[in-house]
């Protein structure tokens, strides 16, 4: 009879434990969320997250998403404030995926993609792969031709080694056997300048980095499986049949790991009406950012693919 009664009290227990969960998640959210970005105002991470507030209330029993930039350590100051928060789902972390990913790969940093619940992709900064405008070579196909040449000691331009666009070039050079020098900037801008100046013969950086610039350089392909809204004429590596892997920056949201499952669901099915919401598409659109609507779980998946790529790309950095 005891064991009888103590079954019967640890089975409401867990009733009980269960139901206020589900009473929890049914009500969420009841005030503001902030959306942490690791980075300062005005660059593209934080144009993301400004996009996604101005639609979210909508999405949100009409309680607000409030941006608040936590910059520093190329975003993982704020990553590490979001993951040290209590798991409640209203403090959430934008991050600029591949840089985290890749950051961690080369060396542990003070936080990871396992300090986190994947709750959805909403955008992705893809590369582009660009010559100086007075260049001869007017394809991706000549540049790496020209690149397989024994005659020709090429230059290329990128943001630093182990940097997103750094692997995003070895994800094209390495499959298609081209040998160049690769010379570090620091940023986009200052690929763009060493491009405008023919410091470099070629370089890879951000492809809505060209707009606006196009009397100064030549993107000849998106290295990317789909057409860049900056520059929607240019053709991607993907169409042109050329051989490379993907590397890219997701910008993902992101809660702290022990948030519960139905909170991030319930945020994950928000982040994707959002996502699909007219308004926050035309933001972008006018900015010249791709945009993606993708649930947690499926940005988990697509994550982890990503991460065993990656590793074998740094291998070549060795």
């Amino acid at each position: 009879m005891f064991q009888l009664s103590k079954i019967k009290s640890a089975v409401a227990g867990v009733a009980l434990s269960m139901t206020a969960s589900i009473a929890f998640a049914a009500d969420f959210p009841e005030r503001p969320i902030d959306l942490i970005v690791g980075f300062k105002a005005g660059g593209g991470t934080d144009t993301y997250a400004r996009a996604l507030a101005s639609a979210a209330d909508a999405h949100l029993g009409g309680q607000p998403v409030v941006v608040v930039n936590k910059p520093g350590g190329g975003g993982l100051v704020g990553g590490r404030f979001v993951a040290d928060q209590p798991p409640t789902g209203y403090t959430l972390y934008l991050a600029s995926a591949g840089s985290m990913v890749l950051k961690n790969l080369i060396k542990p940093q003070v936080v990871s993609a396992k300090d986190f619940k994947m709750v959805g992709t909403i955008g992705e900064l893809t590369a582009g792969i660009f010559v100086p405008a007075s260049s001869p070579i007017q394809s991706l196909d000549e540049l790496i031709e020209a690149g397989k040449s024994a005659d020709t000691k090429m230059r290329w331009g990128h943001t630093g080694r182990g940097n997103v666009w750094h692997v995003a070039g070895l994800g094209v050079l390495n499959p298609n056997e081209v040998a160049a020098k690769d010379v570090p900037f620091k940023g986009g801008s200052g690929v763009r300048a060493a491009l405008a100046s023919s410091e470099v013969d070629f370089g890879i950086m951000g492809a809505h980095l060209g707009r606006g610039f196009e009397d100064d350089v030549r993107l000849l392909a998106v290295l990317a499986n789909d057409r860049h809204p900056a520059a929607p004429d240019a053709p991607t590596a993907k169409e042109l049949g050329v051989d490379f892997v993907p590397v890219s920056s997701s910008m993902i949201v992101m809660a702290p790991a022990r948030t519960s499952d139905e909170v991030v669901a319930q945020l994950s099915d928000a982040i994707v009406a959002i996502t699909q919401d007219e308004g926050y598409v035309d933001t972008l659109s006018t900015a010249g950012l791709p945009t993606s609507s993708v649930s947690g779980p499926d940005t988990a998946v697509a994550l982890t693919a990503s991460e065993a790529e990656w590793a074998k790309l740094l291998e070549s950095m060795e």
